[in-house]
């Protein structure tokens, strides 16, 4: 028998129970001695009913979702056909995907080498006879062949009797070519304007370079997703496949100064990574046409730099000193933003004093010994550092300096760091040539003496020559460089079509073997670079974006940190619809946007170990990293946590990363083989897809033709069709773009170019994607029948709300849509699907399945339009959406999102009608009332309904400022600070400070100069072309005649230069100008809901300086109510997430200069020095003067005595 409790016991124990509850209470934030309301443990009756109306509202949308989407249905659907929900190993993937884009790489190079191999082969053994090809030669010509038999209009007067070598083009519009009318059968030819056809080695170069047409075939025939092939000789021609006409002609506007030794892939192929120092005479006597000539050939070299090329400018006098000064004692990269720093800034140095060249080469050589050291390059591999001297004359001896660090043996000091020096004497008058001279050529460099402006192109492209000597001479690698991206110059963007194709290229070089002959002129030269262009998409449709899922995405960066592929790269405005200057060199900080608590322009310490670790080409993981995740525009963000996969491209320099959300990107839905499946069922897999309300994802590749042309189909939907009927015949194949193939091995050395031409109707399908996708139509086809209202109360709902249309789409990219009313077709007509392709990348798919991650319950998101987006109907409508994760084995995964559109206007209605209800007996004013205003904003606070229609799609703190800074003081909302490196801001231009400083008399004096001197230039041009007969120098050069002068039949008008001011704009034109953009950095403060802390709001929530609100979750959405009283006091805030301009503390580009030392790789198998290089090279002339044997032993001779003399 238990014993009784005595009565202390008793008394003990009820002390114990008060006192533990006291302490419970205290713990969790209550004190007894507050008043209740106060706890927030019982609501007043205006809470109460405030309550009640987001209850009614949040029950009626739920009920409206649930009859319109079927979403239970659906859901069913994937339990009854046994979908599998399947982990996904991201290193599995990584390495997956790696092997599609390396396979696709390798045959791009395959296909290059090919070329450069024909190229040396046919050179080698070309047998020319100038006679007769100058009078006899034809080939198709990329400017002057006629076309369709249409007279070739660019032909002058005195051309046209030279109208014979230009052979007739018959072009036809190709698909695969982006249907640009080209020629398949041909390959074309085009010559820079400067350069003329005739000379006897561009000549040769063009007829030895038709035999290339077989290997271009061949090429193509093998794998036709090749795009342009190329090549580039060092004389100026570019023959390209397939042939077309270089531009449309009859634009004056328009003039071609294409050349293709000045583009990135022939500089980068011929010279690999560069650092220069430029020194820039500034003396006394570097004014007028000297200065003119000066500031346009370092133009001209800075074009010739790349991404992997570091430069600086010194501008010296009796002193030197850094244009740039943040870039004081540092080389930056030659990126293009860098390169248009420099130069602006030179248009602003004034000439004065005396040259002190000395000084500047002590400067120079001490920077780029700081680089040697830093860099190794005397301990793991060459470096190629070269100075360049622009000047009208040399005082002194420099021989010291060149001893000290040029020329040394490691005594006393001194160094050999092998540094090239290229120098440019300015001007016709000038003394103390052969100093100048001997400066390049006792330092493996190359003398130019430019006297015009027509000669600068040329004389500066000279270096590339000699840069690329030791790549020559040992003869045996032909190393591959892969580009920087680019935009292709064929791309012609189609109505409303703000973007551009970005490219990236291969090239590889080609030797000129003559001067191993016995009776060649022993000189090493560069034959040329043969490259084809890749665009990155191909590289965006080989990373399986389908299994990567929602919110998953895939990015390339480059040696140098930079962006070929992202979702966030954006190089053309789509505000502005202008190219952004520095599209090809968006850092990988600039686009990953870690959540730390950082300023602009800082990057935290594990965003540089990703990036360090991708540039360094290593393979690994990075795990639950928090990021700023932002999506529509920059406009909406959400704290999420990815997972980034990473790995190198082989033989590229570049490497491929993935991200995976965290939560619920680490499974998908995995189907079996839906094809022979219901083949057994005798089901035709095409009944899935009938009708026209339906779309898969347009940039997704499921089956394709390997030739597009000849299989052209209207949309991606009938071409699926297509496929579909193909594959329930018996002798269907499944077959891959590029299936693995022993030659595309790594280790394999030996060169495929008979590779097996692909039959005309050979395809291609992504087997796993399309069995997905019949599946997700199998899931989805029964519930998009033909609609029927279930009762009366299902019909009165939905009319009740306006809604007309449901939808569904899929994580196979497939995308259904319903008219609930049937459709009514209009010709020309865009609707909900012609709006809304691209399934798991919109919006409302995005905004769903993170609704279903941060809540974890059964609602639906609803959205309005932007106010700043186009209307997509006659009426405004609201989307909602709700994601669906099919279970299976304990895991769940996203599967598709539903979702269905209706009225807003009855949207609205409905709702004031639920909050003009009294629920408390007049505790609280009604919606309906002018003393309170009543909003519905979502999670990222933009309002959905308000009072004043024109308010909705706009951010709620737009018009209650102090009421959202309130619920962000409350945690109820979170600031999340997103910073946009790629924006581009308007400038203002005050037209009237224009008109009025014209008036100004030094004004007037300044104008009136600069059109004088445009003047004497165009007339001296005009002269030049009458005397010369050519619009640049006639080289008597004996070295090298590959660049002789067009002939007096060629005579070519100078245009004349239009009468500008100092500000660029045509004199006394009252025309408006129109708006100018410049690069710059923005701040957007976006919202975002935090669900947790809206527990336990009972009463008014007061804020100080802000006035008192009612706030109320709408249950099953991601609504809020907000019910304002308006009769008090506001301080008038207005907050705004549009993007506003940073303004920092430096000026551009300073404020990026930490950018400048984030880490590198320096590109392999770069060659720089080489034992015979002396043998096979020249290093410039002096007016016909050339440096023979004589000239070298003088040099040595004095440089011996010099030495002999101070010892």
């Amino acid at each position: 028998m238990p014993k009784m409790l005595t009565t202390c016991d008793k008394l003990m124990t009820h002390f114990t129970v008060i006192v533990t509850a006291f302490l419970l209470l205290h713990c969790i934030g209550f004190s007894p001695f507050t008043p209740l309301t106060l706890r927030g443990v019982q609501a007043t009756p205006e809470d109460e009913a405030v309550g009640k109306w987001a209850m009614q509202f949040g029950d009626e949308l739920w009920e409206l979702a649930q009859r319109m989407t079927k979403s239970q249905e659906i859901k069913a659907k994937y339990k009854e056909y046994n979908a599998r929900v399947e982990l996904k190993n991201g290193t599995d993937l990584i390495k997956s995907i790696t092997a599609n884009v390396g396979r696709m790489f390798s045959r791009k190079m395959e296909a290059v080498r090919c070329i450069q191999q024909k190229a040396e082969a046919v050179n080698e053994e070309f047998e020319f006879n100038y006679t007769y090809a100058a009078e006899n030669y034809q080939y198709y010509s990329s400017k002057f062949s006629s076309f369709e038999g249409n007279p070739a209009e660019n032909l002058t007067e005195g051309m046209m009797e030279y109208a014979w070598k230009y052979l007739n083009f018959t072009l036809n519009p190709d698909t695969h070519f982006y249907n640009i009318s080209v020629d398949t059968e041909h390959s074309s030819v085009h010559v820079p304007s400067n350069i003329f056809d005739g000379a006897r080695d561009v000549l040769k170069t063009i007829m030895w370079s038709e035999t290339l047409d077989d290997v271009f075939k061949q090429n193509y025939q093998s794998d036709p997703a090749l795009s342009w092939q190329y090549f580039g000789s060092d004389t100026g021609i570019l023959r390209h496949y397939p042939g077309l006409q270089w531009q449309k002609r009859g634009d004056p506007e328009n003039a071609d100064i294409y050349d293709c030794r000045k583009r990135s892939w022939y500089i980068e192929t011929a010279t690999c990574s560069k650092d220069i120092v430029i020194l820039l005479d500034n003396s006394g006597s570097m004014t007028g046409f000297r200065n003119h000539v000066a500031k346009f050939t370092i133009r001209s070299i800075l074009d010739t730099f790349s991404n992997n090329d570091f430069f600086t400018i010194f501008n010296y006098s009796a002193t030197v000193s850094d244009i740039i000064p943040c870039f004081k004692d540092a080389l930056v990269q030659a990126t293009p933003e860098n390169i248009n720093v420099f130069n602006d800034a030179i248009e602003e140095i004034k000439p004065e004093g005396y040259a002190n060249l000395s000084v500047a080469y002590e400067k120079a050589f001490q920077l780029l010994k700081k680089y040697y050291i830093e860099r190794r390059c005397n301990e793991t591999s060459t470096c190629n550092q070269a100075i360049m001297v622009v000047t009208d004359g040399v005082a002194g001896n420099t021989t010291e300096i060149f001893e000290k660090y040029n020329w040394g043996n490691g005594e006393n000091g001194t160094m050999n760091m092998n540094i090239r020096i290229f120098t440019y004497l300015l001007g016709k008058e000038v003394t103390k040539v052969r100093e100048i001279q001997w400066m390049a050529c006792l330092n493996r460099g190359y003398y130019s003496h430019v006297q015009t402006l027509d000669e600068v192109h040329e004389e500066v492209l000279r270096y590339v020559d000699v840069i690329a000597t030791p790549l020559v001479l040992q003869n045996e690698e032909h190393p591959p460089t892969w580009t920087h991206s680019f935009t292709d110059r064929t791309y012609e963007p189609r109505a409303n079509d703000t973007g551009t194709r970005l490219m990236i290229a291969v090239g590889v070089p080609a030797f000129d073997r003559s001067y191993l002959n016995e009776n060649s002129t022993k000189r090493a030269r560069l034959l040329g670079v043969a490259g084809t262009d890749v665009p990155v998409e191909d590289i965006d449709k080989l990373t399986l974006p389908y299994k990567l899922g929602v919110n998953g995405y895939s990015f390339v960066v480059s040696n140098n940190g930079y962006m070929l592929l992202h979702p966030d790269l954006r190089p053309m405005s789509k505000k502005t619809g202008m190219l952004n200057p520095n599209y090809n060199s968006i850092d990988f900080t600039e686009v990953e946007h870690l959540y730390e608590d950082l300023e602009p322009r800082q990057s935290g310490e594990s965003i540089l170990l990703l990036r360090s670790a991708m540039v360094q080409y290593q393979s690994g993981e990075f795990k639950d990293i928090s990021v700023k995740f932002h999506y529509d525009d920059m406009r909406r963000v959400s704290e999420e946590k990815q997972d980034y996969f990473f790995a190198p491209l082989p033989n590229t320099p570049f490497s491929l990363g993935i991200v995976l959300p965290s939560e619920y990107g680490k499974t998908w839905i995995k189907v079996g083989e839906e094809v022979l499946k219901n083949k057994h069922m005798k089901v035709n897999i095409s009944d899935y897809f009938t009708g026209d309300n339906w779309k898969v994802h347009p940039a997704w590749v499921y089956c394709k033709y390997h030739y597009l042309e000849g299989h052209e189909f209207k949309t991606p939907e009938a071409e699926l069709r297509h496929f579909l009927a193909k594959m329930l015949q018996n002798d269907w194949k499944w077959s891959e773009q590029y299936e693995e193939d022993v030659s595309d091995r790594d280790d394999n050395e030996e060169l495929n170019c008979g590779r097996i031409t692909l039959d005309e109707d050979a395809y291609y399908c992504n087997k796993e994607l399309v069995h997905l996708l019949i599946f997700d139509a199998k899931v989805t086809n029964s519930s998009y029948g033909q609609w029927k209202f279930a009762n009366d109360e299902e019909r009165s709902l939905i009319e009740g709300f306006g809604a007309t249309l449901r939808f569904v789409a899929t994580m196979s990219g497939l995308t259904r849509w319903q008219f609930i009313y049937g459709e009514v077709e209009v010709e020309n007509d865009q609707e909900f699907g012609d709006y809304h392709t691209a399934a798991i990348d919109e919006t409302w798919y995005k905004s769903a399945i993170l609704q279903h991650h941060q809540e974890r319950t059964e609602s639906f998101v609803y959205m309005v339009k932007h106010a700043n987006d186009p209307m997509e109907a006659n009426e405004l409508m609201v989307t909602a959406s709700h994601a669906i994760f099919p279970r299976d084995g304990g895991k769940e995964a996203p599967a598709c999102v539903v979702g269905f559109q209706f009225s807003h206007a009855r949207m609205m209605d409905r709702f004031f009608n639920i909050t003009s209800v009294d629920n408390c007996n007049g505790c609280i004013k009604t919606c309906t009332s002018d003393e309170i205003e009543c909003y519905v904003i979502d999670n990222n606070a933009y309002i959905v309904i308000a009072q004043n229609v024109n308010h909705t799609g706009k951010f709620f703190g737009e018009y209650q400022g102090d009421v959202m800074s309130a619920m962000v003081e409350k945690n109820y909302f979170q600031a999340i600070d997103v910073f946009d490196y790629q924006a581009l801001c308007r400038i203002d231009v005050d037209d009237s400070s224009d008109a009025q400083s014209l008036l100004h008399p030094i004004r007037l004096f300044s104008i009136g100069w600069r059109w004088l001197v445009a003047q004497l230039f165009w007339q001296y041009a005009r002269v030049k072309w009458w005397v010369d007969g050519a619009p640049f120098l006639e080289y008597s050069d004996e070295i090298d005649d590959d660049y002789e002068a067009v002939p007096d039949a060629f005579p070519r008008q100078p245009q004349r230069p239009k009468d500008v001011s100092d500000d660029g704009k045509l004199l006394f034109e009252m025309k408006k100008p129109d708006p100018v953009y410049e690069p710059c950095d923005t701040r957007s403060r976006l919202y975002v809901l935090q669900p947790n802390s809206l527990e336990d709001i009972n009463d008014y929530i007061k804020v100080p300086h802000s006035r008192p609100f009612y706030l109320k979750k709408i249950p099953n959405t991601n609504l809020l109510l907000v019910v304002v009283n308006v009769l008090m006091p506001s301080k008038g805030m207005r907050l705004s997430t549009e993007p506003e301009r940073i303004e920092y503390d430096k000026e551009f580009p300073c404020y990026k200069l930490n950018m400048s030392f984030y880490e590198r790789r320096r590109l392999e198998e770069c060659f720089t020095q080489h034992p015979e290089e002396e043998k096979y090279t020249y290093c410039g002339d002096a007016t016909a003067l050339r440096l023979d044997i004589v000239n070298i032993f003088m040099a040595i001779f004095i440089f011996l005595l010099t030495r002999y003399l101070r010892t």
